[in-house]
Formats: structure tokens, C-alpha cells, sequence
């Protein structure tokens, strides 16, 4: 049990880390066309975030697979969706269209 709360907080350091710096790195405008793009329903939005962990996760099994280091599965693939997760969560707008904009 320790050791999943550990991971459930790294984790969550993690999208939050990331979260945040993508949203320093990408401007708000071309987050906001990236969103509308690709995500501009909450069924795409979840699809694409199922999707995008299978993925991760297939990869990284892969990957650790051949390189015998398969033992670090539940450690790697988890950290890395956590980060894909922050980049996606990061793309939502937060401001509605009748939101003034800043001065």
C-alpha cells in the first residue's frame, strides 16, 4: 500500500509539473486552435487520452521488453502517461467566449 500511495503521488507531482509547463511553453492561442482541432468534444477528448495511453504504455512495454528492463514497466509507463496527460489537460481552454480578455 506504501508503495502505491508513493506512486500515486509522484504521479500527480508529475501532471502537475507538466501542466504547467506546457502551459508556460505554448502560447494560449495556439493552445486553443490545438484544442479545437483535436479535441473540440469531451467523447474525442476521452478517446484520444484512451487511445494515447494504450500507446504509451505499448510502447514502453516494448521497448523495456527488449532491453530486459521490463521490471521498471510499473514505474516508466505510468510516469510517461502522466506527462501525456499534463500536455492534454494543459490544452483546455480556460476561458469560456464571453470572458473579457486581459487588460
Amino acid at each position: 500500500m506504501q508503495n502505491f500511495l508513493i506512486s500515486a503521488i509522484a504521479d500527480l507531482v508529475l501532471i502537475l509539473v507538466s501542466y504547467f509547463s506546457f502551459r508556460a511553453l505554448i502560447s494560449g492561442p495556439t493552445r486553443h486552435r490545438i484544442y479545437e482541432k483535436y479535441f473540440s468534444s469531451f467523447a474525442k477528448f476521452v478517446i484520444f487520452i484512451f487511445i494515447g495511453t494504450v500507446l504509451i504504455t505499448t510502447v514502453t512495454a516494448l521497448v523495456l521488453y527488449k532491453t530486459r528492463f521490463i521490471v521498471y514497466l510499473n514505474i516508466i509507463a505510468p510516469a510517461l502517461v502522466s506527462i501525456f496527460i499534463g500536455l492534454i489537460i494543459s490544452l483546455v481552454p480556460t476561458r469560456g467566449i464571453g470572458d473579457k480578455e486581459k487588460s
